[in-house]
């Protein structure tokens, strides 16, 4: 169920209407209007679903929905009476969908009374900030920037026009793109882990570097990215990074990446474009890992992996050697059982 209290009231728009602006293609009736989104299990007439994986044929097969988007290769199992919408990626069409009925809620140009912005800092226009936030000296915020409250920008920090920051963030030592989401609690530019054990004591190395972060950028909560001891720490443009992620210092990210849940990545390694790491990935320092690769959830990267390798396990190994490996040890164990 999709809440007004949080979210705007649906777009009502005819279905034909819809198929148009989205790229789709209706098979069935699709003159009425949209009353609203739900799944396959819950939807009813009048309201759209979609369908994205075969695991949930049997909720396709018996949905109530007035309309589903589905694949090409979908078709033969619509329910009768239901207008199918065929797309060519049903997940991208679907996102699609979301932003014409939910269209984002603009905002007028607001300070909040209780904001502490310094003299010399700058701010585009249509901004708003909201309670409690600080913006140090030397800032400069584009235009059309939402910053969320009790959030801190420390001196000299560039965030790009269209950005978002929600609450609890705190931004020291960065550089931030355009139309960027950083989500609640996260921490960038802290220092990053130089410590050296010497004689019985540990000897702290000054972090003198950045982090720069590209355009389009999405931040999951309660991340941190640290910044660089000399060199700067970058994420490409494009790249999506979810919650709880911890990335050390000198760190460099390229474009377009995919970096889940629980990810930790050490200092000073180099991360092409285009790389998934799944959940709770682990990555030593120092390390390549060139364009297209893809890790698998809960593996361990303890050396470089050349471009558009699939891995896993721990250490990561060819996703091939791997799931032998996984099926060696389950037949060992099972053999060990019956003897």
């Amino acid at each position: 169920m999709i809440d007004t209290k949080f979210f705007p009231a649906i777009r009502r728009v005819q279905l034909s209407e819809l198929a148009v602006i989205c790229g789709l293609k209706p098979i069935g009736d699709a003159d009425f209007t949209i009353t609203g989104v739900a799944t396959l299990e819950k939807a009813q007439a009048g309201e759209i679903a979609f369908f994205g994986n075969r695991k949930h044929l049997l909720e396709f097969r018996n949905t109530k929905a007035g309309a589903v988007i589905i694949g090409e290769s979908d078709i033969d199992d619509l329910p009768e009476g239901v207008v199918g919408l065929v797309a060519d990626n049903v997940l991208v069409r679907y996102a699609q969908v979301l932003d014409v009925l939910y269209p984002d809620e603009g905002h007028v140009h607001h300070i909040s009374a209780t904001a502490k912005i310094h003299e010399s800092a700058k701010l585009g226009r249509d901004c708003y900030i909201c309670d409690n936030t600080s913006i140090g000296e030397d800032v400069v915020i584009g235009n059309d920037v939402i910053i969320g409250s009790n959030t801190i920008i420390g001196k000299g920090c560039r965030i790009g026009s269209g950005s978002r920051i929600r609450s609890n963030v705190t931004i020291s030592h960065a550089i931030i793109g355009d139309n960027a989401i950083i989500n609640s609690g996260a921490r960038i530019g802290e220092s990053g882990f130089g410590i050296i054990p010497h004689e019985g004591r540990m000897v702290y190395i000054k972090q003198l570097g950045r982090v720069l972060i590209g355009d389009r950028v999405r931040i999951g909560a309660n991340t941190t990215i640290d910044r660089g001891s000399v060199d700067d720490t970058v994420i490409g443009d494009d790249t999506i990074i979810d919650n709880l992620v911890q990335i050390g210092h000198n760190v460099h990210i390229g474009k377009s990446c995919i970096i889940v849940a629980q990810v930790g990545i050490s200092g000073s390694t180099h991360i092409g474009d285009g790389v998934v790491l799944a959940g709770q990935v682990g990555v030593a320092g120092h390390l390549d890992i060139g364009d297209g690769v893809v890790v698998a959830a809960k593996s361990g990267i303890a050396g470089n992996i050349p471009a558009g390798q699939i891995v896993g396990g721990i250490p990561a190994v060819d996703i091939n050697t791997w799931k032998r490996q996984a099926a060696f040890l389950k037949m060992s164990v099972t053999k060990k059982r019956k003897n």
